[in-house]
């Protein structure tokens, strides 16, 4: 008897939710209502900012641009280099900076895990 081998099987089309030319993103999360939000760490590209939400295909600053701007008299309260974030399926979005931009050692107060609630933007 010849044992069964994997067989390919395709389904669905490709479909292009967005293009990214610049700075290189590396992580995608998509919230329980659709929402869909990216990062950017600052590795050397010119990032904008940090973390995005694709809003009717344009890449908008999350959860505002203050927060995507490095506050050197506030540094926890920014993000510095956001290389992951992860929507948890109940309202929350969770962003992990490592406050090392350019693959330094992490900036004192940078490195951290943020909960934004969805449901108002908030930190």
């Amino acid at each position: 008897m010849q044992p069964m081998l994997p067989m390919e099987k395709y389904f669905g089309q490709f479909e292009l939710v967005h293009a990214f030319y610049g700075a290189m993103p590396t992580g995608v999360s998509v919230s329980e209502t659709g929402r869909i939000f990216v990062c950017f760490p600052k590795w050397g590209d010119d990032v904008q900012f940090t973390v995005a939400e694709i809003v009717e295909g344009e890449l908008q600053p999350y959860p505002s641009v203050e927060t995507n701007l490095v506050n050197t008299g506030n540094i926890t309260m920014s993000f510095v280099s956001v290389q992951s974030i992860v929507a948890d399926g109940s309202g929350t979005l969770w962003v992990l900076d490592t406050g090392a931009p350019n693959f330094s050692e992490p900036i004192q107060g940078g490195a951290k895990l943020v909960a934004v609630d969805l449901s108002t933007n908030t930190i």
